[in-house]
Order: C-alpha cells, then structure tokens, then sequence
C-alpha cells in the first residue's frame, strides 16, 4: 500500500529544541528545508535557550521515555515512520535514548536503506553533561548508523582513544570502522599543531597557521571500503580556530551532512549534482563534507560581520572572557546568534575555500 512506501527526502530529526538562538532542531531544520527537505522534528527537551553554563539561566523541560515512546508509537501507528533518512542529536538520558534506538529498528523495518547520521551529543572542551550511563548506549546505536559526527571529545569517549596528534586521529577513526563497522565517520572538529597537519599530508597551509597559537582545526573523515579487508579512505579539512564560541554549530554541521550527504537511491541517483560525488578525488563522503564546511564557514563569516557591527567593532565584547558577568554573557551570547536566515546564499551554495586533502 502507498502510505507502507518509504517517503524520499525526508528526514526525521530527533534533537533538542530551544525558543531563543539555534541549537538541536532550531539549528538543523532551516538548512535541510532550504536544501530541500521534508523535516518531520521530534523535540527530546523543550527549553528557553541554551543550557549549561553559556547562558547559566534557562526554563523548560526534558522529554521523558514514556513521551517519547508516546511519540514515536502514535507516528508509527499513523504509518508515518517512513523516513528515508533519520538524524539524532541530543537526547536527555539513557531511558530516552533506549527508545530512540527503538525507533531506529522501526525505521529500518521499512525502510532496510535508511540513512541514518548519529550525532552522538555527550560533551565537548573535555567535558561530558550527559549521565555516562549514555556511553555504552551510544556505542550500541553506532553500528546502526550510516554515519556519525562527534566532536573529538566524544569521539575519545567512544574510541577511548585520546587525540593529541596525527598518529591518534588516524587511529580514532581506524577504530570507529574497526570496533563498530560503521561505513562512514566524521570526527567533526580537532585543534592540531600545524606540524601534525603536516604529518597527515597538509601541505601550502596559510601563514595564519604559524602564527597566533601555531594550531588549526581539522574535520576529518573517513568511508570502509571494504568490511572484509578494513580497507579505508581518510580524509581532512584544515581551517582556523576562531577566538569566538558560538552555539549550534555542531548542530548545523550534522544537518549539512544529512542534506548534502551521497546519494543512495536509483531516484537520488538520477539527480545531475551526483555525479561531483562519484568523481571526486578522495571519496563521495569528502565532497559532502567540503559542502558543509563551506557552508558553515559561510554562516560563520557572516554571524561574526553582523556581530562586530553590534558590537562597535570591538572584539572583546564577542569573546568569552574570564570573570565575566551574567549580563555581558547573555549580550555576548546574543550578538553571536546564527545568523541563519540571512545566510541562504552560503548555505544553497556555498564557495568550496577549504579543500580535503587525502590522509597519507
């Protein structure tokens, strides 16, 4: 029957939800719609703005299972599980997330091709505010997904491999294929001495580099290509640290993935845009991640223009500062809010600056 049917290009995004600023849902539903996509949005936790200590004030609640069960069984009932793709991000508890793994079986019941990218949120800056009790959680979803996007600290919580240089990179992601037989790993952004870089095959690196910090962000990531063989490619995007924070974007960067992510399907396939997938030089996966780097690089350039205009070109008011108040906290938060909307451009179509480069 027609409504048993898988429904393409649509996604079910279970994440967070806040009223103010862009994280979970907030941050991931505009791209993936302006990209093309249906967004079915399931809310884990209902909350004013960010938690934690960026804004230290916050109201609302979290979702507990039984809601969520609620949710996922009136949908399914409903026919309305027939996602062709699935994102998860934040999901508050080890309870919650048990019916989110719930929900992935459901989905691949009718849908064996799903394309599922994990975002599995536990912590960052070394730093986990989630129960632990979600570790051996999220390593059980891993398997189940087709790609997944930690940041380098929950990758080291999942891979209990602690990333200081080009040698333990490349052996993170060696062992999320390995450990898990995920196909596709993405660990989304790690501070590296430029000597490092250069270990993994960077080469023409900008004169920023050798200055300041002497150190750079890299998105790495890396596609099995063979289960039998462990045969891989691996792949990095180097770019420079920002002195500001600004929430979300992790959030956006999972949801450039899933809406640029390789075709799959006989239909998807058929697009004339998929071709740059099967002829890109490192991998299909490389040319999806050169999209949502670009893009967020993008809505970066752009928030932090608009930011330094509120703020009188000063650059201290936009950079997390010690000692410093709840008032200037929620102003500083404030100013560096996405600016989203007012980035389609960059986000439709992004210019590709950060090119990958093939691990050596």
């Amino acid at each position: 029957m027609a409504h048993n049917l898988t429904q393409e290009r649509r996604v079910l995004s279970i994440q967070s939800h806040v009223v103010a600023g862009y994280v979970g849902n907030k941050a991931a539903t505009f791209p993936l719609q302006l990209l093309g996509w249906e967004v079915d949005a399931a809310m884990t936790v209902a909350f004013s703005n960010h938690t934690g200590p960026r804004y230290g004030r916050w109201g609302g609640s979290k979702f507990d299972a039984p809601h969520l069960e609620d949710i996922f069984s009136a949908l399914d009932a409903n026919g309305l599980l027939r996602q062709s793709h699935l994102l998860t991000g934040y999901v508050p508890g080890a309870d919650a997330l048990k019916v989110v793994a719930r929900t992935v079986d459901r989905l691949k019941a009718v849908n064996p091709r799903l394309v599922y990218v994990l975002d599995p949120v536990m912590g960052d800056d070394g730093r986990i505010y989630v129960s632990e009790s979600v570790i051996p959680l999220y390593k059980s979803l891993l398997p189940k997904a087709t790609c997944a996007t930690p940041n380098y600290f929950e990758a080291e919580l999942l891979t209990d491999i602690k990333i200081l240089d080009a040698r333990s990179l490349k052996l993170a992601l060696r062992t999320f294929h390995e450990r898990y037989k995920i196909p596709n790993i993405i660990i989304s952004a790690v501070s590296l001495p430029v000597h490092e870089l250069v270990k993994l095959g960077f080469t023409n690196l900008p004169p920023v580099a050798s200055s300041s910090t002497g150190r750079m962000l890299v998105c790495t990531g890396s596609t099995l290509l063979d289960s039998t063989t462990m045969e891989t490619t691996s792949f990095g995007i180097a770019f420079e640290e920002l002195a500001e924070h600004y929430e979300g974007v992790g959030d956006t960067f999972s949801s450039l993935v899933l809406g640029r992510f390789p075709p799959s399907s006989p239909a998807a396939a058929s697009d004339p845009n998929s071709s740059a997938y099967s002829s890109h030089p490192i991998s299909p996966l490389a040319h999806t991640v050169e999209l949502a780097i670009a893009s967020l690089q993008g809505v970066l350039a752009k928030t932090r223009a608009h930011a330094l205009q509120l703020a009188k070109g000063r650059t201290d008011w936009i950079v997390p500062h010690e000692g410093e108040s709840a008032e200037e906290r929620v102003r500083r938060l404030r100013t560096v809010e996405l600016r989203l909307v007012q980035s389609q451009k960059e986000l439709l179509d992004p210019e590709v600056v950060h090119k990958a480069v093939k691990f050596t």
